[in-house]
C-alpha cells in the first residue's frame, strides 16, 4: 500500500504536466490554423498549425496564461475594490 502511495505522488506531476501540454498543444494548433489560413491561404494554415501547436505545447508546459487580458481586467478589479476600501466604501 505504501508503494502505491509513492508512487502515485512521484507521478502526478507527469501527469498534469502532459494534461496541460495536450491542452496548450490542441487549442494552439487550432488557433494556429486559423490565423495562418486568415493570413496566406491554405498552406499559412497547414504552417500556422505546426507552428502554434509547438507554442502551444510550449505555453502549456510552462504554464503560461492564455489569456493575458482576464489576467489585466482581474488585476484592474483587484485595484479598484482596494481603493475603494482604503476610501471607506
Amino acid at each position: 500500500m505504501k508503494k502505491l502511495l509513492i508512487t502515485t505522488l512521484a507521478l502526478a506531476p507527469l501527469a498534469f504536466a502532459g494534461a496541460a501540454q495536450a491542452q496548450g498543444t490542441a487549442r494552439g494548433a487550432q488557433r494556429g490554423a486559423e490565423d495562418g489560413a486568415a493570413a496566406a491561404g491554405p498552406v499559412g494554415g497547414v504552417v500556422g498549425g505546426a507552428v502554434g501547436a509547438a507554442t502551444g505545447t510550449v505555453g502549456g508546459v510552462l504554464g503560461t496564461d492564455p489569456d493575458p487580458a482576464r489576467r489585466a481586467r482581474e488585476n484592474r478589479r483587484e485595484e479598484r475594490m482596494e481603493r475603494q476600501e482604503r476610501m471607506g466604501r
